[in-house]
């Protein structure tokens, strides 16, 4: 099959072995772009905040209403950063916190420490 006589028909009047011709040609020509340089960003940093009380779910792996919970307890407080309704949480500080409190209670009704 000559070349073209392919590039001067429409393309719905081609036939299966043209159109893969045709295309063949165009991928035997095109040239491969230069790989670009990957910048590697500092992985630790971006997973350093969450946001929200969707945030607070993420990092106890617990509920919305348990989260809201959280927050209002005041357990947390340190690593909570608020202004207005925007929400900002210092992941390893929230857990931190919330592992102090955790060895600092006595133990509720049914349980006697």
């Amino acid at each position: 099959m000559d070349l073209t006589n392919i590039l001067g028909l429409p393309l719905g009047l081609m036939t299966g072995a043209q159109f893969i011709t045709l295309m063949s040609e165009v991928f035997r020509h095109r040239q491969q772009p230069a790989p670009q340089p990957v910048t590697v960003t500092d992985v630790s940093d971006s997973n350093k905040y969450a946001y929200g009380i969707a945030g607070i779910c993420e990092i106890f792996g617990c509920s919305k209403p348990t989260a809201q919970r959280i927050k209002s307890s005041g357990v947390i407080d340190g690593a909570i950063t608020q202004t207005g309704r925007t929400i900002v949480i210092d992941r390893q500080k929230a857990l931190e916190l919330a592992r102090e409190a955790d060895n600092k209670r006595k133990g509720g009704r049914r349980c006697k420490k």
